[in-house]
């Protein structure tokens, strides 16, 4: 592959080459996937755009932009079926590729491969870089492509994973090209979906984005009428239709991946009342707590409900010990603390605070990341006995999901009634409890989260980690 000769964004590529400007979402997503290809990475993105959002714009424009910027090199586009997406698919391409600049330099063979020369004079010749269109349907035989550009498939969610796995991938792997799925919702078990897990998983571990979501309100925000198509459909079938759920909202239609049922979450709730103040509790039993610790980044003014909404917080979740009728240690959560955009200077005081106000026995933190300083500050002044720091890997993040299954299953751990809580606290707690979801990483390995375009998981973090205090506790004599 020679180097490029042309490297501004995709945006500016769509509007001044091909006349085809683009969303500021869609060009966010072209312009990662373009630094992926020039560094080399061989990443592979996921892409869901809800229906008539311009995915396929997106794809063609990058596809133009590949066939103008390098001198040599392939392009692969495979979707489920020939006729109409792969069809369909070529004339987008050819319509960008009228723009003055390119319309001269454009060549066709075999009816599914199209090149751009480096000049009109080359046309005959056929040089220059190229795109082929494959079917990725399972009755189709595509293997012996290369795809030392990019690799795409289209409509991901409906190929299956033996033919991505045994025809498609392959063709990437001599130059480690970039992979691109796109598509929309539909379970949790396909294609797209579980390479979106992946992807997200792997985001967590390197900060690299490589899953790109956008449901119907991101276009709806800048195209009123979109917005008002969309929100009449949602008043005409409903927001839990299956077209409204999966096109749309971008969420499965099966239940399959929550980490909790119904009979859980029903097992989940107990009967006790919140305490402000543990002088208010009964004086049998003992307290433990976990610590998810969020940003302390501080919106400014006017801010504050954006901020919430995008940032986790810190949550600290306090449960009282107690002994259950076969002496098994069980835990009744009495009292939550919601901070967001504390500093840290704040939250090691507040925490100090709390841990001696409730005398707290045992306090397990979150130090991945944010969170180790604080747990150092606090082992420092407590001593490691009452202190502990739980470092997130794969494999101790399976091990605190596996606790937090074991006691909800067996009834060992409750959350207090609403009655006397803050209203915000309660309701945020069980809508991450109830988006919580599940994913197997390797095997045996569970992993637990909330999807991001749903809400946060640090509710769920917490209360895990105030699970996992009580794990080597030993039955009371």
């Amino acid at each position: 592959m020679e180097a490029e000769k042309f490297q501004p964004g995709i945006g500016w590529f769509a509007r001044h080459i091909l006349g085809k400007p683009l969303y500021p979402y869609q060009e966010q997503v072209g312009d990662a996937i373009l630094a992926a290809i020039r560094a080399g990475r061989g990443d592979t993105f996921t892409v869901m755009f809800a229906r008539q959002m311009g995915k396929n714009q997106l794809s063609a424009v990058l596809e133009a932009y590949l066939l103008f910027a390098y001198d040599q090199g392939s392009i692969v586009k495979a979707a489920p079926t020939y006729k109409p997406q792969i069809v369909n698919s070529r004339m987008r391409l050819l319509s960008m590729l009228e723009a003055p600049m390119l319309r001269e330099r454009v060549w066709k063979s075999f009816g599914y491969i199209i090149g751009l020369a480096p000049e009109p004079e080359a046309v005959a010749a056929q040089s220059g870089p190229r795109i082929l269109f494959f079917s990725a349907g399972p009755e189709s035989s595509i293997v012996g492509a290369t795809a030392s550009l990019l690799l795409e498939i289209d409509e991901a969610q409906d190929v299956q994973l033996e033919k991505y796995d045994v025809e498609l991938k392959p063709m990437a792997a001599t130059n480690n090209a970039v992979t691109v799925m796109y598509g929309t919702a539909w379970t949790d078990d396909t294609l797209l979906a579980r390479m979106r897990a992946h992807n997200l998983e792997r985001q967590e571990q390197d900060g690299i984005q490589r899953h790109f979501e956008c449901d119907w309100r991101t276009l709806g925000r800048i195209n009123a009428r979109y917005r008002r198509f969309v929100e009449g459909e949602m008043r005409r079938l409903g927001e839990e239709h299956v077209s409204i759920r999966t096109q749309y909202r971008l969420l499965p239609i099966s239940g399959a991946g929550f980490l909790f049922n119904e009979l859980q979450r029903h097992l989940l709730r107990g009967s006790h009342r919140w305490l402000a103040d543990p002088a208010e509790g009964e004086e049998d039993g003992y307290y433990v707590a976990g610590l998810d610790v969020g940003g302390e980044e501080r919106p400014r003014p006017g801010q504050e409900q954006q901020a919430n909404n995008k940032r986790d917080s810190t949550i600290l979740t306090i449960g009282r010990v107690r002994y259950n009728e076969l002496e098994l240690p069980t835990i009744e959560i009495v009292h939550q603390q919601w901070w967001t955009g504390l500093r840290h200077g704040d939250q090691y005081a507040r925490v100090g605070a709390l841990l001696q106000q409730w005398n707290i026995r045992r306090l397990l933190i979150d130090s991945s990341g944010l969170g180790e300083a604080l747990a150092s500050l606090l082992c420092d002044k407590f001593g490691p006995e009452r202190i502990s720091g739980y470092k997130f890997s794969r494999s101790s993040k399976s091990r605190l999901t596996y606790q937090l299954l074991s006691l909800v299953n067996s009834a060992r751990i409750k959350l207090y009634q609403p009655e006397e809580a803050p209203m915000d606290v309660y309701e945020e707690c069980w809508k991450q409890l109830r988006l919580a979801r599940y994913r197997i990483p390797a095997e045996n390995c569970l992993d637990m989260y909330v999807d991001p375009a749903e809400g946060h998981d640090d509710f769920l973090m917490s209360l895990a980690l105030c699970a996992e205090a009580i794990r080597d506790l030993q039955p009371r004599p």
